[in-house]
């Protein structure tokens, strides 16, 4: 905090201002005493004349001084205020420079989701195409209730309901920063992301299921196929 110095030399200044306008009185009197000849006025007058003259130096040096603290004061002001300033601004450069890597991070992250993604879109259109003859992908969704959305689609809602459910709490503890395209899948878990089921892992039982169930198909089939050939064959 900067001292400020104008106060204690206006407090000064006005002491002597009061000092100065109570020999005023005194003065008249004097005056007056001194013209009607009384003894000593002449000597009191003079007295209080020089008194005057220092009072009036002495508040005319304190208003020069008070105009100098004054002026003194708002340059400090205004050089705290800068200094403030300087210190606001190489934080924000420091922030700003941290945004612009955060957002590098960001754009890294995409580049591999997207990636990723059309690595999952490969894979899942190879698993459509090597299908065994004669077996179908069951109709099934991902997750409790399916709330991720159908196992054979885009996994749109899956992967928009992972974003939710890893937003991390933000760092001054007041609710928690979501990339913009997330949400949730059911308003259930709006307020309490950490509650929702890991996507992968309903994926991955989804995918198992599946797996199962075309097995079985197979199995079905060709028991059926094997039966068949043996009554030909008898």
């Amino acid at each position: 905090m900067t001292m400020t110095r104008a106060p204690a030399i206006a407090q000064k200044l006005e002491a002597a201002r009061s000092v100065r306008a109570s020999i005023d009185p005194e003065i008249a009197q004097a005056a007056l005493e001194a013209a009607e000849g009384a003894r000593g006025a002449d000597k009191r007058l003079a007295d209080l004349r020089a008194r005057v003259a220092m009072a009036d130096r002495e508040v005319a040096e304190l208003e020069k001084a008070h105009a100098l603290a004054a002026r003194l004061d708002r340059q400090a002001a205004v050089q705290a205020v800068a200094e403030m300033r300087a210190e606001q601004l190489a934080d924000f450069k420091v922030n700003m420079e941290q945004r612009e890597k955060a957002m590098a991070k960001v754009m890294e992250a995409a580049a591999l989701m997207a990636k990723a993604y059309a690595e999952y879109s490969e894979a899942t259109l190879a698993a459509q195409i090597a299908m065994p003859t004669g077996t179908s992908i069951p109709v099934m969704a991902v997750g409790p209730d399916g709330v991720y959305g159908p196992v054979f689609g885009p996994c749109e809602r899956l992967i928009l309901s992972e974003l939710w459910r890893l937003a991390p709490p933000r760092s001054d503890g007041i609710g928690r920063f979501f990339v913009p395209f997330a949400k949730p899948t059911v308003e259930l878990f709006r307020r309490q992301p950490e509650a929702m089921p890991a996507g992968i892992d309903e994926l991955r039982s989804a995918n198992q299921a599946i797996v199962i169930d075309v097995e079985k198909q197979v199995a079905k089939m060709n028991e059926s196929a094997m039966a068949a050939a043996s009554k030909e064959a008898a």
